[in-house]
């Protein structure tokens, strides 16, 4: 009898190993897929803007002729909070929901809204260091997803972390305090906002 028991545990620990490892299969194939499809999302944001500045040889305008790409790149970046919510990402869902969103809401509510700031260098900035990071962030964990991590992007996403601090400063302290003042107001938002971003 307790060897009948004991078959019984054995069977129901492997079904469950396979039940599992099936599971770490279908979340490690997806989020190869995503990993992928965002690196190549980034690159095609890095190149427009490079076709885009090499053809007009000015930064302005640059915006308008991504911002459709990199609002939907940007936003589709809300499944990272989901991934870490279900736990086949192991961070935390606040930390990476207070990035999406902070990044979210440059793009939309800032970047997106206000036409004055669209052609500004901060903007700029903040798009070349998000385009650098990005890529290199989404290709270190595709990489690291197949077991093949080259020491060249282990490099480069050492270096990149390293970038966004800065251009947060930059965009965060604009050149103008009216940068961020609303027209026929005496508003300006440039504490607020900057209070705001920061997280």
């Amino acid at each position: 009898m307790a060897s009948g028991e004991e078959d019984g545990a054995v069977e129901e620990k492997e079904t469950n190993n396979k039940k599992k490892r099936t599971k770490s299969a279908i979340a490690t194939a997806w989020l190869t897929f995503y990993n992928i499809a965002m690196t190549a999302g980034w690159l095609v944001l890095a190149l427009a803007m490079a076709r885009y500045y090499l053809q007009k040889g000015t930064h302005r305008g640059v915006y308008r002729s991504i911002a459709r790409t990199l609002k939907f790149f940007q936003t589709f970046a809300v499944l990272e909070v989901g991934h870490c919510a279900i736990g086949i990402v192991r961070t935390s869902v606040i930390v990476t929901g207070v990035q999406v969103c902070s990044r979210i809401f440059m793009v939309w509510f800032i970047t997106n809204s206000i036409r004055q700031v669209q052609n500004q260098e901060s903007v700029i900035l903040f798009l070349v260091v998000w385009t650098v990071t990005e890529i290199t962030r989404y290709s270190f964990y595709t990489f690291n997803l197949l077991n093949h991590l080259p020491y060249f992007i282990k490099w480069a996403r050492c270096k990149s972390n390293s970038m966004e601090p800065p251009s947060l400063c930059m965009v965060l302290a604009p050149p103008s305090s009216t940068l961020f003042t609303y027209p026929h107001t005496n508003i300006d938002t440039t504490s607020s906002l900057s209070c705001i971003l920061w997280v």
